[in-house]
This record gives structure tokens, sequence and C-alpha cells, in this order.
């Protein structure tokens, strides 16, 4: 790992310890779970854990983001329960859980839920979401970013 200081000619080489303060780096695969049923999924992910990934992440959306927007989406929270039980090794996580398609309380109990079937490898992550269209076809509010934001606290 190479940086250069601003202002400076040289080329100074660092320890990558000194640029990751002690802590290794972890290799996640983004899942993408677009247009790809069960079989498909479960081979993929079990392939990446024996590959030595250490975590895959799926979405929230509940239709293709690109594609055929008909095509099969599976929903990301039942499949990390599904791959959990699928895997032993590798952590699994929703890329960013969005705040306006369930209640706290469930989002909650699924992670709980996950999190005993998996063994403690579950990662969560949370943001304001922000596909407006796929809200207004599933009829569900979509509230400007300030209340989507105020909603994370």
């Amino acid at each position: 790992m190479f940086w250069r200081k601003r202002n400076e000619r040289s080329v100074k080489a660092v320890e990558p310890t000194a640029l990751y303060c002690g802590r290794e780096v972890r290799i996640g695969l983004d899942l993408a779970q677009h247009q790809l049923l069960w079989p498909e999924l479960t081979e993929r992910v079990q392939f990446a854990e024996k590959a030595g990934f250490d975590g895959i992440w799926d979405f929230d959306h509940f239709k293709p983001l690109y594609g055929n927007p008909n095509g099969p989406c599976m929903e990301g929270w039942t499949l990390l329960a599904g791959l959990a039980a699928k895997t032993s090794r590798i952590r699994l996580g929703v890329l960013v859980t969005g705040v306006t398609y369930r209640h706290p309380s469930i989002v909650a109990a699924e992670a709980i839920t996950i999190d005993h079937i998996s063994n403690g490898r579950l990662e969560i992550g949370m943001g304001a979401a922000w596909h407006q269209p796929e809200h207004e076809e599933l009829g569900i509010p979509f509230p400007g970013l300030k209340e989507r934001a105020e909603r994370l606290d």
C-alpha cells in the first residue's frame, strides 16, 4: 500500500496495519437476488462460503430493480432466514433495510429470529429508503426525507 503526502514528491510505503488500524480486511458479496430463484441463490451463497468470503448481503426490495420487472425477486429478510439454515460460517445481512417498509418491532423480531437461526451471524444495515416507485406500487406511504431520516433515531 502506498500513499503520498500533500506537496511531497516521494512516495512512501506504509504498512497495511497502519492504514487499517490493526483490523483485518473482510470481503463480502452483494447477492443481488434480482431474477434469481432459490436453487441458484443457495448455490451462490454456499460457493461464496466455501471460497472464503466473510459475508453476503442481499437487498431490501420486493421487485427486481433491473431486468424483467415481473421476474423473480426473493424478499431479503425471508431469504436470509433460509440462507442461515443452509450455511454455517458466512455472515449474513441486508445491505440497507428501508425504515418505511416495516414497523421497527417487525424488523426486530425478524432480526432476532435470523440471528438465532444463524447462530449469531446476522449483520444489520438500516437506512432512510429511497425507491419511491416501489413504495407507490405496493401502497406504502413514502414520506419526505426529513421524516424518513428521523425514523432512524
